[in-house]
């Protein structure tokens, strides 16, 4: 494979062909800010927040670090004045869509941002796309974007609850500002989106000790991609405090019995 000699803020690094800014900025520990990016996910540059500054050649220019792949010897600048000035600029717009973010906030005083710019838009959504392509990974085919330009929005299909939702909970964990939550009530599982139920999914109840518990997710497809589907699937009548209990019992039974504990003990009763 090619080497590339790449100078990273004034240093000269090596990088693999292909690979991205991202990729080798965070090889050499340098903090590119990212909202869209996932390592389960193929990147989108959605956010824009991780755009840095990259000299081939004579002229410069600005590229998203998550998805520009190094093809030749360049200069990478990620925190030079422009750089930050247009990320404040991001920043500052994102921060009008959610100000409630943790995330967004600590970028916010990091970058000195003006947080009376723009108006308040209170839509509790960055719109990263990170929920939408990860639902469409795990085949969910509930979340989407919808709408176009500004008024571009994640959404289930013509506003109502979807009923193709696994329950998986995948948009919940990766969204970056948690504004998608969750719930388990009256045995369904429900996902929240803009305050209002996106999505309800029938809970199973455990046969063993009566309550109900996450759903059984048939991740076939998923495991088969991620080259595991010799893995056995998990049991669909019990949930998983009762299953690791019934194995743990096996388990002791079968050692015991390997090692006929069961008879010595008898013995010294006996005795």
């Amino acid at each position: 494979m090619k080497v590339l000699n790449i100078v990273l803020n004034g240093k000269a690094v090596t990088a693999k062909m292909g690979q991205t800014i991202l990729e080798l900025a965070r090889e050499h520990d340098i903090f590119i800010p990212t909202l869209c990016d996932s390592p389960a996910l193929e990147a989108a540059a959605m956010c824009r927040l991780c755009t840095v500054q990259v000299i081939e050649g004579k002229w410069p220019k600005f590229v998203t670090a998550c998805n520009f792949p190094l093809r030749r010897d360049a200069e990478v600048v990620t925190d030079s004045p422009e750089v930050r000035h247009g990320r404040k600029l991001i920043i500052e717009l994102l921060m009008a869509r959610c100000p409630t973010s943790p995330e967004l906030q600590r970028l916010a005083v990091d970058y000195g941002c003006d947080l009376e710019r723009f108006s308040p838009l209170n839509d509790d959504c960055v719109v990263c796309g990170l929920c939408t392509r990860a639902c469409e990974a795990v085949t969910g085919r509930t979340l989407s974007l919808a709408g176009r330009g500004v008024a571009i929005h994640v959404d289930t299909a013509f506003q109502k609850a979807s009923t193709f939702c696994i329950g998986c909970g995948a948009c919940v964990q990766i969204c970056p500002v948690k504004k998608i939550t969750m719930e388990d009530v009256d045995g369904e599982r429900r996902i929240i989106l803009h305050g209002k139920i996106a999505s309800r999914v029938k809970l199973p109840q455990c046969t063993s000790c009566g309550k109900y518990f996450g759903p059984v997710i048939d991740l076939k497809q998923v495991m088969e991609r991620m080259g595991e589907h010799l893995i056995p699937p998990p049991n669909a009548c019990v949930c998983p405090e009762c299953s690791r209990r019934n194995l743990a019992i096996k388990l002791g039974k079968r050692y015991f019995e390997q090692y006929g504990v069961f008879e010595e003990e008898g013995q010294a009763d006996a005795g």
